[in-house]
């Protein structure tokens, strides 16, 4: 091989290797309050399931502690109660908010909003169709 050959290969996998960088560089930067539709239709469904369940036990644990603040205990009897009550802010199942947020997202000019905004305006639609 010549050395004209070398220095393109070498070249070329830098590149390579500078624009993979980029695109995981850009990844990192978007963190969960930039989450998007554009995360979301990329997710798988068990991603998906995965993302709202733990949205909707972090909601779980803010509401029980506005009642029940103190040790892990309390906290979990404090969920549990709220739960059981019908009290969370985030009341339906994990699976009724993905399947929302796939039809919110299906449309385009939905796809910048992000996802705890989504889940929230999902939310109170769902309430406001509760009986």
């Amino acid at each position: 091989m010549t050395a004209g050959r070398h220095w393109g290969i070498a070249a070329g996998l830098g590149l390579a290797v500078f624009a993979a960088g980029r695109a995981t560089a850009h990844q990192a930067a978007r963190g969960w309050p930039a989450y998007d539709g554009r995360e979301w239709v990329q997710f798988a469904p068990r991603e998906k399931q995965a993302y709202v369940a733990g949205f909707l036990a972090g909601g779980a644990l803010a509401d029980a502690e506005r009642v029940a603040a103190g040790d892990s205990a309390q906290l979990h009897r404090g969920v549990d109660s709220l739960y059981r009550a019908g009290a969370l802010r985030f009341g339906f199942g994990h699976m009724v908010y993905a399947n929302q947020l796939d039809e919110f997202y299906w449309w385009d000019n939905h796809i910048p909003v992000p996802l705890y905004l989504a889940l929230r305006d999902v939310n109170r639609r769902l309430k406001r169709q509760e009986p």
